[in-house]
């Protein structure tokens, strides 16, 4: 079975599961459950994004809304070390321009505090693709990798059935698979036709 499209992969669901009784809504239930099994393990260059920075008068900037994880931050182009919020908040406050950051909820806290609200921050972050849905019918992770939301759907409707454990364990070894293979292909790529360094020991 080609699995291309949103709809595709609920049909595939529904045949490996060898169930038809599952209604429409609930297959899309296990996908959505697949998604967030997949976006709270997966960071690869490929869910990289970026993003301008409005700081507030309190040195804060809000996360975009498909924010995952931060990877960079960086103030006029250069990048800012990251630090705990208690080491935050251990600091004195002044203002100045920014040497660091930290994260508390969804704001990016700077310090020292820029002198006036500005917009020389940016943000290189991991970003969630949109959810796959009768109107988003792929994405940039099912177009790479169907076969993990595939595995993560029916780890989420085996359970979701009470079908044999055997079973679920053997589509959760799957899955563990296809990520890990997703990772390793989005590493190789990063280096690949890169010239080796070696530093010499004197």
């Amino acid at each position: 079975m080609n699995i291309a499209t949103y709809t595709d992969l609920k049909a595939a669901v529904a045949d490996w599961l060898n169930r038809d009784d599952v209604s429409d809504a609930r297959l899309g239930d296990f996908v959505a459950m697949a998604e967030n099994r997949i976006f709270k393990q997966l960071r690869i260059k490929e869910l990289e994004a970026a993003a301008s920075l409005t700081i507030d008068s309190q040195g804060r900037a809000t996360f975009p809304a498909d924010h995952l994880e931060p990877k960079d931050v960086l103030w006029a182009d250069k990048p800012l070390a990251r630090v705990s919020l208690t080491q935050y908040y251990s600091q004195s406050p002044v203002q100045g321009t920014p040497v660091c950051f930290s994260r508390e909820g969804n704001y990016i806290k700077f310090w020292p505090t820029p002198v006036e609200a500005a917009t020389d921050g940016r943000l290189i972050y991991y970003a969630r693709p949109t959810d796959l849905s009768s109107n988003q019918s792929s994405n940039a992770i099912f177009a790479l990798a169907p076969e993990l939301y595939l595995f993560g759907a029916l780890i989420a409707g085996g359970t979701y059935l009470g079908m044999p454990q055997d079973r679920i364990s053997l589509w959760s070894a799957s899955f563990d698979e296809a990520l890990n293979s997703l990772i390793k292909q989005s590493r190789q790529s990063d280096v690949s036709g890169a010239t080796m360094l070696v530093e010499s020991g004197y």
